[in-house]
């Protein structure tokens, strides 16, 4: 089970930094620029080199460190290490940006929401999905009280339950099938337009990339990263091919790429990108401690 959890960390901090260099691009940008993204690329502005994640990976990894302390997901402590890391994240999100400033200004973690649909809480939300995936109904809540932290709109909640879930379903072996049920049977009282938009994405997997870009869309809201990150996923069965297609997606393509990643790797992951990935050490060891919490919090319930 151990090459779960890695696969779920490094396939997101993957997928953010194949994304990373196409972020704010239109496919005919990234046609024009790339060509095609094959392999890791530094960003065009400069900030980031080949290989190196984005605030994506990173607010995945306060969320990991925080349930690996508390043992049970606390907002008061993932709220207090979002502060802390406020003057140091790179590229935080407009969202996650104002919710943390009202979280420095004295706002409790309830008080701090914004009512947004961005998808800063559904890139995040992986950690709760590996830990907690022998029970669905504490995905859910977990992943929902995670969001309201600083999304509290319905679809950023509804994304971040999908995504969560979508994790959930694939550690315990779900079929696509199995998963897409669950996934939008949990997610339409939230948001009915995500649950819709997701069965289209598998509905049009067998289509291209364009027309699926077209139909659900690539920007920063979560009611279209998510789906289009879910049609990543269904549309192929191998990773390397899921995730290049996620990256190249354009529009917000390191978010998109990041939760297609988590997802897939769960089934595995393609080596050659391995060797440039930014700090890989730290993922497999936060991981593992992902892995160990999850033996220990199953073994006594």
């Amino acid at each position: 089970m151990i090459e779960k959890f890695e696969g779920c960390i490094l396939g997101l901090a993957i997928g953010d930094a194949l994304g990373m260099p196409a972020e704010g691009m239109s496919r005919e940008k990234i046609k024009e620029i790339y060509g095609e993204i094959r392999d890791f690329l530094p960003s065009p502005y400069g900030d980031l080199k080949e290989g190196e994640w984005t605030d994506d990976t990173e607010q995945a990894l306060l969320l990991a460190e925080s349930i690996i302390e508390t043992k049970h997901f606390s907002p008061e402590n993932f709220a207090e290490r979002l502060k802390q890391w406020f003057y140091t994240g790179r590229r935080i999100g407009p969202t996650s940006r104002a919710a943390i400033i009202r979280l420095l200004r004295g706002a409790n973690w309830y008080e701090s929401g914004l009512e947004s649909d961005t998808c800063g809480s559904a890139i995040r939300v992986a950690p709760i999905g590996l830990v907690y995936h022998f029970n669905f109904n504490m995905v859910e809540k977990y992943a929902e009280i995670s969001s309201r932290v600083t999304h509290t709109g319905m679809g950023a909640i509804a994304s971040a339950i999908a995504v969560a879930i979508a994790i959930a379903c694939k550690m315990l072996d779900f079929s696509d099938e199995e998963m897409l049920a669950e996934v939008v049977s949990r997610v339409e009282d939230y948001d009915s337009l995500l649950a819709d938009k997701i069965r289209f994405a598998y509905d049009i997997r067998n289509k291209e990339l364009d027309y699926a870009v077209e139909k659900l869309g690539n920007t920063i809201s979560a009611l279209d990263v998510v789906p289009i990150a879910f049609y990543c996923f269904f549309s192929e069965k191998d990773f390397e091919k899921a995730i290049l297609k996620s990256a190249n997606a354009g529009g917000d393509a390191d978010s998109i790429s990041a939760i297609c990643g988590s997802i897939k790797g769960i089934e595995g992951i393609s080596s050659r990108f391995l060797d440039k990935l930014k700090d890989i050490d730290v993922l497999k060891d936060v991981a593992f401690k992902l892995y160990k919490l999850h033996l220990s919090i199953a073994k006594v319930i």
